[in-house]
């Protein structure tokens, strides 16, 4: 007899404080499900921005991407290696982060994606680009974008959407 392959969930870090609350949610989730946890970074190509001599794109060091990287899985990914879930973390160079994700997702055969918020909002997320927004739109799996802690549900509103989940077609047996 074959064995069902464990779910895996792909979780976006970008050492912000949504990302760490996306990553515990993800954590719990994962221990419910007994689901792999594949924790992603995209480092983002340069944005080309206005300069003293027409446009250029700023320059990001060999040395500056490393620490980037070393800060992700030594700092951001500790949480899993502490949880004792099955764990893999990807880092990655790129042009959009929602994009990678979402084809290491359909490579992996992820379950869900899930990713925080920095609450940028208005004209700022605008220029920038939301990433929980793009994977909203265009992630042919569930997302799940976890809240800045202002916006956080109460115990029994956790409680209510857990029950309404359990009545879903798409909810975990």
């Amino acid at each position: 007899m074959q064995s069902t392959p464990r779910p895996k969930i792909i979780v976006g870090l970008d050492g912000s404080e949504g990302s760490a609350r996306a990553l515990d949610w993800a954590i719990k989730t994962g221990r419910r499900l007994d689901a792999e946890i594949i924790a992603v970074h995209v480092e983002a190509a340069a944005i080309y921005v206005p300069g003293p001599m027409g446009v250029a794109p700023p320059v990001q060091s060999r040395a500056w991407l490393e620490e980037q990287e070393r800060c992700f899985t030594e700092d951001w990914c500790a949480p899993l290696r502490s949880s004792g879930l099955s764990f893999q973390s990807v880092f990655e160079e790129g042009t959009t982060p929602a994009s990678i994700m979402m084809k290491l997702a359909q490579r992996e055969g992820a379950e869900m994606i899930v990713v925080g918020t920095r609450g940028l909002g208005g004209f700022v997320e605008l220029l920038l680009g939301s990433v929980s927004h793009q994977l909203a739109h265009h992630s042919p799996i569930p997302v799940v974008i976890v809240p800045p802690v202002q916006k956080a549900l109460t115990p029994e509103a956790v409680e209510s959407l857990e029950a309404t989940l359990r009545r879903t077609s798409f909810a975990p047996a």
